[in-house]
């Protein structure tokens, strides 16, 4: 098996856990999942960071992400691609001594299940792999764990950094503070409405993941209303209005307009993002 064909096989494996991820959480590379509420390994904890929560191990240091899906053209087995110079400035978060590995990546075009090991993509929030620092945590199946080394770097100075330090391409980002997205709420609501994690906490959205909204819309503007079905009797909070034109939801009692992208930004003046 040649080495492109293993890099080959491991990008396609990437590029289908990819797929599912929402468009949020991290600012470099790829995105980070919502946690799934599963415990936290020991030490671990979370913090405020400027606008973001991060992940600190147990000394308050920041958790940083490498993830292995931006080393496919520089390692065989991206787990052990920290050593040498990357391990004299990045420090892996070390499992437990005892800790069994339970999740690893295919070698070339390997099909054999092996029932010890987790897929990454369906991985749960926390798992152990055999680094090249030793049996290392993993943060939802791809992103190696560790904490920048020396005592005198600023907690998140090395958000969104490249490679080991400063040789490698500006496009790889390889490095990011490890985000804590908390796990989505499940509030009443009717089946054209979801949850979004936007500015810091979760709001409601389309299924489109368009932020909703709502304010008093004044004659003649342009917000557009949430549709509803004539026949509905709504659910919870969540009441079919018939006062207008179409019929169109409201939200304890409040009228719901969907804005045109799934961030504040595109909530217009006098309008106020609605949250479970």
């Amino acid at each position: 098996m040649t080495r492109n064909a293993s890099l080959a096989a491991l990008a396609a494996l990437a590029g289908l856990g990819a797929a599912s991820l929402p468009a949020s959480a991290q600012p470099a590379d790829l995105p980070i999942a919502a946690a799934d509420g599963s415990p936290f390994p020991p030490g671990v904890r979370v913090r405020k960071l400027g606008n973001a929560s991060v992940y600190t191990d147990a000394k308050g240091k920041v958790l940083y992400g490498l993830d292995m899906r931006t080393l496919l053209r520089w390692a065989p087995d991206p787990a052990r691609f920290c050593n040498a110079d990357c391990a004299q400035s990045w420090t892996a978060l070390a499992a437990p001594a005892g800790s069994t590995a339970n999740i690893r990546y295919p070698a070339g075009f390997e099909k054999t299940a092996d029932d010890r090991f987790m897929d990454p993509r369906k991985a749960p929030d926390w798992t152990v792999i055999d680094g090249a620092q030793g049996k290392q945590w993993v943060y939802k199946g791809w992103h190696l764990v560790f904490t920048r080394a020396g005592a005198k770097a600023r907690p998140a100075d090395r958000d969104g950094a490249d490679g080991n330090d400063a040789d490698a391409d500006a496009n790889e980002r390889r490095w990011n503070t490890l985000k804590y997205v908390p796990p989505p709420p499940k509030p009443a609501a009717p089946g054209v409405v979801t949850t979004a994690f936007v500015d810091g906490a979760y709001a409601f959205a389309d299924r489109e993941g368009r932020v909703l909204f709502t304010g008093k819309c004044e004659r003649d503007c342009a917000w557009r209303p949430l549709p509803a079905p004539m026949a509905s009797s709504g659910l919870g909070e969540w009441k079919v209005s018939l006062t207008g034109d179409e019929p169109e939801w409201t939200f304890k009692g409040k009228r719901v307009f969907v804005g045109t992208a799934g961030d504040s930004s595109t909530v217009p003046s006098g309008g106020q993002i609605l949250r479970p």
